[in-house]
């Protein structure tokens, strides 16, 4: 700071108006007169400049700058950032910090047609995801989250068509499911229940008619006692384009909210090589998008939350051409992680970035295999991030936790964008 100048006490004006007081005025009792208003005038003069700092700090710093923070702090944002934390991440103790998530789902545990969770296998030893479930480490995770104000859920899943069907059309299988999450939410002091069943209609069943009647009696009993319980169901943005047995506006009528899986577009057995999760369409194909926009008019999009993914696929294509041929058996998941790493240790990489579908991908030789990965990166998640700002979804939901790596470069970008 420069050194501070104190201006003088007295102006020639106020000097002059002085003088001609004392000319008017007996000497007897002007002496007193001119020493009491020097005094005030000194008075005045000190405390203008002792609050003279506080008084412009007052005007114009209505708004104290915040402090700056690593953390995302999801308090200060209207969004969800959700992140879905897999068992297999549990059992290899990452690191979550529960500051830049709203919500983490606990991804997830079995459950079978009769309405059972499945936690013990057929020897009676505790399957994987019920030991991470109960392990010290998710555990401690809850307690962060406590701290933070993130809110932990279970995710409940099932993949077979008839045991989806069994469960959701047979009263007493729905009722067995029903109760023994009432005691898993009560037990471990859970905010809210994720359903993870992806049917993939290939029957005449109605499940169509009964989902909506699962969701019914499923959100009527676990709201029962707690009306802030989230539910939330996990929703293929492929299925919300095609397929019949979801009633998306009964749905988005009793869910609170609907994560829309907006990725696997292309799979690893797909036979052309392509982005897993493009914004927006090439060629006529499918695309976030348009599942996105298939949702309007059935379920309010302030419901829709952005299923956003932290992998990519891999495959040996026939060419190093965009969207090549793939070899097949050749496809796998390739997390951020592993493609940070081989971004960082190879120097003959040839990298793309496809504006159309706002992703990136790249191509190499190994062992005089042709290699190709689209994948995910800082740019093309902003991309995402600003599309739910401008759709006005609920947020964003991350799969998988863990799969990022030690990279924060995805945590900066959506730490910008969710508004």
């Amino acid at each position: 700071m420069g050194k501070q100048v104190i201006p003088p006490a007295f102006s020639p004006s106020k000097r002059s108006f002085l003088n001609r007081l004392q000319s008017q005025l007996p000497n007897s009792w002007l002496s007193a007169l001119a020493t009491s208003f020097l005094f005030l005038i000194v008075v005045l003069v000190a405390i203008f400049f002792s609050q003279k700092n506080n008084l412009y700090s007052f005007l114009h710093q209505t708004n104290p700058p915040l402090k700056k923070t690593q953390s995302i702090s999801h308090n200060s944002f209207k969004k969800e950032i959700i992140g879905f934390l897999p068992s297999w991440m549990v059992a290899k103790k990452i690191k979550v910090d529960t500051k830049n998530l709203s919500q983490i789902i606990y991804f997830g545990l079995a459950v079978n047609s009769d309405g059972s969770l499945v936690k013990f296998d057929e020897k009676g030893a505790a399957v994987a995801e019920w030991t991470y479930f109960n392990s010290p480490e998710f555990s401690d995770l809850q307690k962060e989250a406590s701290k933070s104000g993130t809110k932990v859920l279970l995710s409940i899943k099932n993949f077979d068509n008839k045991n989806i069907d069994n469960l959701v059309s047979n009263p007493n299988s729905t009722n067995r499911f029903i109760t023994q999450l009432n005691e898993l939410i009560k037990t471990y002091k859970l905010d809210g229940i994720n359903i993870d069943f992806e049917y993939l209609t290939d029957s005449n069943y109605p499940t169509f008619k009964y989902f909506n009647k699962f969701f019914t009696t499923l959100k009527n009993s676990l709201k029962k006692d707690n009306s802030n319980l989230i539910i939330s169901a996990d929703i293929s943005g492929n299925a919300v384009l095609s397929d019949k047995a979801y009633d998306m506006v009964k749905i988005g009528d009793v869910i609170d909210q609907i994560i829309l899986m907006a990725y696997d577009y292309k799979t690893a057995n797909s036979t052309i090589s392509g982005p897993i999760a493009p914004l927006y369409s090439s060629q006529g194909e499918d695309s976030v998008d348009k599942s996105v926009n298939s949702l309007i008019g059935r379920v309010p999009l302030e419901k829709v939350v952005l299923g956003i993914p932290f992998y990519g696929y891999e495959w040996q294509t026939t060419s190093y051409s965009y969207k090549a041929s793939t070899i097949e058996n050749t496809g796998a998941l390739a997390t951020i992680d592993r493609t940070s790493k081989l971004l960082g240790n190879r120097d003959d990489l040839k990298l793309y970035f496809d504006d159309k579908t706002a992703s990136p991908w790249l191509s190499y030789t190994q062992s005089g295999a042709i290699k190709q990965i689209y994948y995910e990166d800082e740019k093309s998640i902003a991309k995402k991030l600003e599309y739910v700002n401008q759709k006005n979804l609920a947020g964003v939901a991350i799969w998988a936790l863990g799969y990022e790596g030690s990279s924060d470069k995805l945590w900066q970008a959506i730490s910008k964008q969710v508004k």
